[in-house]
C-alpha cells in the first residue's frame, strides 16, 4: 500500500515516526514523507523519500516577531491544564478555540500546505496518512482523496483529553449543543475542497501513541500502541565515546533539536546555572550546546565536555543521569535506556507534567523553572546520582516499554486501519 506520513517543518516531530515510517517500509510498502521544505533536508537525510508542501514555515522567525500575547502560550489557554478547578466548560471549550485559529494550528500550517497537500493526495491515491496531530492538512488531504488515516502523538494526547472533556461538559449544558468551535474550524477546512464533517475529523479514525502506557489518558479512542524506538538524526559516534570514560559518573545536559530549530537556541535551563551546580563535583558532564546557546565569555570547567551535537541514543548508555528541558524524544531516549532524569520544564507543550508523571515513577526529579538556580540543580543531581531508587525504578519503566509493540508489529495494526477503512467505504484496493 501507498503510505503518506505528514508534519510540520519541526525535526523533532519528524524523527518520532522515522522507525515506524522505515518498519512500514520494510514491509514493502511505498512510503513518502511530506512536510514544508523548511525540513526536506531532515527527511532525505532519513532514507526516506521527501516531498516539499506549501510555503516555508519560517517558523522561528516569525515566532520571534510575534508578540506573545499573539502567540498561544500568551492567550492566557494551557491545552495541557489539568486542574479540574480550571477545566470549567468555558475554559476548555475556549481552550480548544483558540488552539484552532491562526494562535496556534494556522500559524504552524498555512492554506499553502493544505493545497499543495491536497493536490497530491489527489494524484498519488495514498491508502494511509499518517499525519502529527498537529498538523490538520493530512487528515483534510486523506479526506479529500479517500484514504483512511491516523494520527501520530508527540506527546501525551491531550488534544484528544480535551475533546472529550468538551463532548462531555458540553452534553452537561442545557442549550450548548450548537457549540463547537473545534468542529467549525475543521469543517471550513474540509468544506474548501468539497468534503463533508464527521467526528473523526478531528481525532482520525486511529492515533498512533508512541507515550509510555502509563502516561495515556482514559479516551475512548482508538489508540495504536507502539514502543518509542530512538531515532536522533544521522551522526557519527565520535572518538571519545567509543571509550567507556573516565571512570566517574557522566551526566548528560541537552535542551533538545526544538530549542535550536524552532526557539533560537532558547531553553529552560541556563549553561552558567549548570556549569556552577558541577563545577567541584566529580562528574563528567557533556553538554549539547551549540553556539547560540553558549555564552562565549563563560569559562566552561574542566569536567563538562561542550559539543554542538552528539546521538543522544549513542550517549546516553553510558550516563547515570540526564539533565534536560522535557522534549517527548529526550523523554523516550531517556526512557528507552533507563537513565533517571532531572527535567526543569520548558512551557512549550507539555513537559511539566511528562516530568511529574516521570517522578511520580520514582524515576526523575523536576525542577520548576522559577526555583532552578545553581544549588538546586546540584541538590537534584546528588540525589539521583546517590539515591539508588531512581536507577531502580528508571530500570523498571525501561522493562515495561520493552513489553510495547514495536513499529514492526504496528504494520499489521495499519494494515487493518487500512482494510476496516475500505470495507465501510467501499475504497479502492491497496496499490502495492
Amino acid at each position: 500500500m501507498r503510505v503518506l506520513f505528514t508534519m510540520h517543518a519541526a525535526a523533532a516531530h519528524l524523527f518520532l515516526v522515522v522507525p515506524i515510517a522505515w518498519a512500514l517500509k520494510a514491509a514493502g510498502h511505498e512510503v513518502i514523507v511530506a512536510t514544508q521544505p523548511d525540513i526536506v533536508d531532515d527527511v532525505t537525510r532519513t532514507g526516506l523519500t521527501a516531498l516539499p508542501v506549501g510555503d516555508p514555515s519560517n517558523i522561528a522567525e516569525r515566532l520571534a516577531s510575534i508578540p506573545a500575547d499573539q502567540q498561544i502560550f500568551g492567550s492566557g489557554y494551557d491545552i495541557a491544564e489539568e486542574r479540574p478547578e480550571v477545566l470549567t466548560y468555558e475554559y476548555v471549550r475556549d481552550c480548544m478555540a483558540a488552539f484552532a485559529s491562526p494562535l496556534a494550528l494556522d500559524l504552524i500550517t498555512d492554506d499553502s500546505m493544505y493545497d499543495d497537500l491536497v493536490g497530491f493526495c489527489r494524484e498519488w491515491r495514498p491508502d494511509l496518512v499518517v499525519w502529527d496531530s498537529i498538523t490538520f492538512p493530512g487528515m483534510v488531504a486523506a479526506r479529500a482523496c479517500g484514504a483512511a488515516h491516523v494520527r501520530s502523538t508527540f506527546g501525551r494526547d491531550h488534544w484528544g483529553r480535551m475533546r472529550s472533556l468538551f463532548l462531555r461538559l458540553r452534553a452537561e449544558r442545557p442549550g450548548a449543543a450548537d457549540e463547537d468551535p473545534v468542529a467549525d474550524w475543521v469543517t471550513a477546512k474540509l468544506a474548501r475542497y468539497g468534503c463533508a464533517y464527521e467526528e473523526e475529523a478531528v481525532l482520525g479514525q486511529a492515533t498512533v501513541d508512541s507515550m509510555p502506557v502509563w502516561t495515556r489518558f482514559p479516551v475512548e479512542h482508538d489508540y495504536l500502541p507502539v514502543r518509542f524506538i530512538p531515532y536522533n538524526g544521522p551522526a557519527v559516534i565520535p572518538d571519545w565515546l567509543k571509550t567507556a570514560g573516565p571512570g566517574r559518573p557522566r551526566v548528560c545536559f541537552t535542551l533538545g533539536v526544538s530549542g535550536r530549530e524552532v526557539w533560537g537556541g532558547n531553553g529552560s535551563i541556563r549553561a552558567t546555572d549548570l556549569f556552577e551546580a558541577v563545577a567541584d563535583l566529580d562528574v563528567e558532564v557533556v553538554a549539547t550546546l551549540n553556539a547560540a546557546q553558549l555564552d562565549p565569555d563563560v569559562k566552561v570547567p574542566d569536567n563538562i565536555r561542550v559539543v554542538d551535537y552528539v546521538p543522544l541514543n549513542s550517549l546516553l548508555p553510558g550516563c547515570s543521569v540526564i539533565v534536560h528541558h522535557g522534549g517527548t524524544g529526550t523523554f523516550g531516549t531517556s526512557i528507552a535506556h533507563g537513565v533517571p532524569q532531572l527535567v526543569v520544564p520548558a512551557k512549550l507543550y507539555d513537559e511539566g507534567g511528562m516530568a511529574r508523571q516521570v517522578a511520580a515513577e520514582g524515576a526523575g526529579l523536576v525542577i520548576r523553572p522559577e526555583d532552578l538556580s545553581a544549588a538546586t540543580l546540584r541538590e537534584g543531581l546528588l540525589r539521583l546520582l546517590g539515591e539508588p531508587s531512581f536507577t531502580e525504578n528508571a530500570a523498571r519503566i525501561r522493562q515495561v516499554a520493552e513489553t510495547t509493540p514495536t513499529p514492526h508489529d504496528l504494520v499489521r495494526d495499519l494494515e487493518e486501519v487500512v482494510a476496516l477503512h475500505r470495507a465501510r467505504s467501499g475504497a479502492r484496493t491497496p496499490t502495492g
